[in-house]
């Protein structure tokens, strides 16, 4: 079997495709304008708008380890600041898109083997971080499909 492929795959499903567990990323996201990813429908919690910049940093993150040019992330990051404008919300949406693909040609680079290569200063490998990284994107995507939800009815 070759993992590798798999996990592209599963990305790229995981994204813009055809998802078994429910909407995709783009899906869910789809139709979301400036006013919905800028609301806290739930007090104490992330807007549509963090979690999409979050989903990205990580991405990102998953990506230079992929390319072997992990270093520990600057967690400034992870959560930025939200924008106010429409532009602003656009590239946070074009940001995720790239990340995504980043990471599948990141990804189109490596081998199985590529998959047990500890990830610098982690006590994990590149296969558990992508995996992770993999999980990560259907958690938060559940999390903007509530959001979204709560602010539709």
């Amino acid at each position: 079997m070759n993992e590798v492929k798999l996990l592209q795959d599963q990305i790229k499903t995981t994204y813009q495709g055809d998802s078994w567990h429910g909407p995709n990323v783009l899906k869910t996201l789809e139709g979301v304008d400036l006013e919905q990813a800028k609301a806290r429908p739930i007090t104490g919690r992330h807007t549509i708008w963090e979690l999409t910049d979050h989903t990205a940093f990580w991405l990102e993150v998953s990506t230079e380890a992929a390319k072997g040019n992990y270093k520990k992330p600057d967690l400034k990051g992870n959560w930025p600041e939200m924008g106010v404008t429409e532009e602003e919300w656009n590239r946070s949406l074009n940001r995720l898109e790239r990340s995504v693909n980043n990471l599948l040609n990141a990804l189109a680079t490596l081998t199985n083997e590529d998959m047990e290569k500890p990830v610098p200063d982690t006590d994990y490998n590149l296969r558990h971080m992508l995996h992770g990284a993999l999980h990560h994107n259907l958690y938060h995507a559940g999390q903007i499909a509530i959001l979204k939800n709560k602010l539709e009815s």
